[in-house]
């Protein structure tokens, strides 16, 4: 079986472009990955359960109901285990009305059984250009000071998971315009768990 790889960091970090990066250098070097997004696979179980909901809409559902939903896409991603490198594109937390909810929960973790972590961290002034030029999402607008509380809470929560898990965390610089040397520390990293 192959590893699983938590790839995560706080909204607009850039997490999407350096993964498309990895993936293209991963076939290069004949590494075969499957990259999985967890929010992706979370809004298509509500979607079988008739409801029409964007992605980021989800974190304003109850507690309850994205906690069950979260578990159910936890189980879904555990069986596409395989050889593959299998690579989860999450986030540490979601804000909700209520307050910060775990991304990574203890059940969650558990079934996912990461091999490691790694944590994707920009500077809070570029991932707050990301998020407000990023169109194609339902983002809220923060203040620079709530993007620098983000990435400290993303790494505070990154460091409980990893203890949670058994497993070694990593943080990744991802500065603006170099994802491509990101990426290839990632794979490194990847390469050290195969």
């Amino acid at each position: 079986m192959g590893p699983t790889v938590i790839l995560t960091g706080a909204p607009g970090v850039g997490k999407s472009s350096i993964i498309d990066e990895l993936a293209e250098q991963a076939k290069r070097e004949k590494i075969r990955l499957r990259v999985v997004n967890f929010g992706t696979t979370m809004l298509k179980n509500i979607e079988q359960e008739s409801r029409e909901l964007e992605r980021d809409q989800i974190r304003g559902l109850s507690l309850m109901v994205q906690r069950r939903i979260q578990f159910e896409a936890a189980k879904e991603i555990s069986k596409m285990w395989g050889d593959d490198v299998l690579v989860v594109d999450t986030h540490m937390f979601i804000r909700t009305p209520a307050g910060a909810l775990p991304g990574l929960p203890e059940n969650v973790l558990k079934e996912l059984e990461p091999s490691l972590l790694i944590l994707v961290e920009a500077d809070p002034e570029d991932i707050a250009r990301r998020r407000s030029g990023d169109g194609s999402r339902s983002r809220d607008q923060q203040a620079l000071e709530d993007v620098s509380n983000d990435l400290e809470w993303s790494r505070r929560t990154a460091a409980a998971c990893a203890v949670a898990a058994g497993v070694p965390v990593s943080i990744i610089r991802n500065e603006q315009g170099r994802q491509g040397e990101a990426a290839r520390k990632i794979l490194a990293m990847i390469k050290k768990v195969i």
